[in-house]
């Protein structure tokens, strides 16, 4: 359950407080509700009047909007972005799912996904500036996804196998978080081999080696608020 923001606001009456809530936090209806704290009083002859309270719980709606409308605008800015480009945003849980959809959009993804990965970073870094709750947003171009984790199974398999046939170990190139994830859960399915991860981001890489009895093939730890596979070897960090 995401814990939703609150804001308290006070103005003459509910309903500008009300209004003042909307336009101050460019709120819009169905991404905000709200209960009277405090109905308010004119008083008598001004005497003992007090202005009316309501506290604003803004919904999960506000911040999919924002995030949608974040990256519209970073890439307004790119001579790369398709006119045609369509954006779509959802919410999942903690995450914020955006999908990017259109024509040529191979510059748009970067090399590796580093374009986008970067977009990706900062606008998780601006929807966790407007909400209490940690969230995370996440990109994807076309079905780049899909074809890059595949690409990097087929890419772990072959020197998962490299590595049986030859007794040594291989190191992969540096990696995103996410894609080091799919190398541990590919090899971790292949006996003879266990990986772990080395290094500090943005050089953090796998490496591949034989498995050695006794030793555990993974261990779950977090990192940086980043999920990572590593085994007992690997460096803090």
């Amino acid at each position: 359950m995401i814990g939703l923001k609150e804001i308290v606001v006070s103005a003459k009456t509910v309903e500008e407080a009300v209004d003042s809530a909307k336009r101050e936090h460019d709120l819009r209806e169905g991404e905000f509700n709200y209960q009277v704290e405090d109905p308010g009083s004119r008083g008598f002859l001004k005497i003992g009047s007090r202005n009316a309270s309501i506290l604003v719980t803004v919904q999960t709606e506000h911040y999919v909007r924002k995030v949608k409308e974040f990256i519209e605008n970073v890439l307004s800015f790119s001579k790369y972005v398709p006119q045609s480009l369509a954006v779509k945003a959802e919410r999942r849980d903690a995450k914020i799912f955006i999908h990017l959809d259109g024509a040529h959009l191979g510059r748009m993804i970067g090399k590796h996904g580093k374009t986008i990965s970067a977009l990706q970073h900062l606008a998780t870094i601006f929807v966790n500036r407007i909400t209490d709750t940690k969230m995370t947003v996440l990109i994807d171009v076309g079905d780049y996804k899909d074809r890059r984790k595949e690409l990097i199974r087929k890419i772990a398999r072959n020197k998962a196998f490299m590595v049986i046939q030859t007794g040594k170990s291989v190191q992969l190139d540096p990696m995103f978080a996410f894609e080091r994830r799919i190398v541990h859960e590919t090899i971790k399915s292949i006996s003879g081999v266990q990986s772990f991860s080395k290094g500090l981001e943005p050089y953090r890489y796998v490496v591949i080696e034989p498995e050695k009895k006794g030793r555990r093939k993974s261990v779950s730890r977090i990192k940086g608020g980043v999920e990572d596979f590593e085994d007992n070897r690997s460096q803090a960090g």
